[in-house]
């Protein structure tokens, strides 16, 4: 069995955190799970494969190949499906259903959208399918610009609630009304990819189920592979609120270390987005003793090697890893990052 993923979209948390759960439910079918980020890799012959990316064009054209080479495609991402032909088979979050649970009061915004993702696109349908009047705040290339065309209307009449694109623009709107004084003046949710939001208590946080998400995509393809006339099937998997998300967790969580994603597209260009990639990085990275040692950093702990029961050395070595991971030169600079965004430690 393969999984066909962009190749930047493949070193994203978001990937990850979807494949992990995919080689768990291949282990107990006793199916070896091969990762590909070329249909050309793909063995002709192969009943169906699992599809992951980011660009809605991307995926469209990978469809196309795979089904010109008789494979059935599983697609693992929101689209929208009138702009997709030919037989094949999706597993997307139940964002509509999502969004009539999230929101609060009658005054919603969904902010920080990138026009270029798909799984962005198929949420903005969602949030005003179930919110008409509701106001869209996109994120083209600028996170400081998406929070002024907000800020120009909240400040006139304060949005109840907030439903943030990503984790990254959720930290970076409260970021900004803390500036102003205002975190408390909207209800924020956002969607956790990674470690960030564990830091955020005040924002309500919920994460696809990636478990119920591989149970669903193997028994489509175990469909698939019994009958091979079958055209294809659209399966909603919930989500879960991750109240229990704590960065106490971060040891058990957080296995792989991934590389800091850089892209064409525009939304990667930000500044802004940039820093909270590296931080993002860090923090996956980040086992509970260098938690300790960042927030010994912090409250200017002079002797954070007798505080952290390590030797100097030891500590030396942690510090100069963590100044790697987020591509800082001091020990210093990464305390401002952190102190940037509100991050304690």
């Amino acid at each position: 069995m393969y999984i066909l993923a962009q190749a930047d979209y493949s070193k994203t948390n978001w990937y990850k955190r979807i494949l992990l759960p995919l080689k768990a439910q291949a282990r107990r079918k006793r199916v070896q799970l091969f990762e590909s980020t070329s249909v050309g890799e793909i063995p002709k012959g192969e009943v169906c494969a699992f599809v992951m990316g980011g660009s809605e064009q991307w995926m469209r054209e990978c469809v196309q190949l795979l089904q010109a080479r008789g494979c059935h495609p599983i697609l693992l991402n929101e689209i929208d499906e009138s702009r997709f032909f030919g037989h094949f088979s999706r597993v997307k979050s139940d964002y509509r259903g999502l969004m009539e649970r999230i929101a609060v009061g009658g005054r919603c915004a969904f902010y920080g959208m990138n026009p270029a993702s798909a799984s962005d696109v198929a949420r903005r349908a969602a949030f005003l399918d179930v919110h008409p009047a509701g106001e869209i705040f996109e994120n083209r290339g600028s996170l400081a610009n998406c929070f002024n065309d907000f800020w120009q209307k909240h400040k006139i009449c304060a949005f109840d609630s907030v439903i943030c694109a990503n984790d990254f623009a959720a930290v970076s709107l409260f970021s900004y009304l803390r500036e102003h004084s205002a975190q408390d003046s909207t209800h924020i949710t956002a969607q956790a990819q990674g470690s960030i939001l564990s830091y955020f208590p005040t924002i309500q946080t919920l994460s696809i189920d990636p478990v119920s998400l591989s149970k669903a995509a193997f028994e489509i393809a175990d469909c698939v592979s019994a009958h091979p006339e079958f055209v294809g099937v659209s399966v909603s998997v919930g989500f879960v609120f991750d109240s229990a998300d704590t960065p106490d967790k971060v040891e058990n969580k957080n296995t792989v270390c991934e590389e800091v994603l850089y892209s064409d597209d525009e939304f990667y260009e930000d500044s802004q987005l940039s820093e909270l990639l590296r931080i993002e990085h860090l923090l996956s990275c980040a086992d509970l003793t260098d938690l300790k040692i960042l927030h010994l950093l912090a409250v200017g702990c002079r002797d954070i090697a007798e505080e952290a029961f390590l030797s100097e050395n030891g500590v030396k070595y942690r510090i100069k890893k963590m100044k790697q991971l987020c591509s800082v030169n001091s020990k210093k600079d990464i305390t401002v990052l952190l102190e940037k965004y509100g991050i304690n430690i």
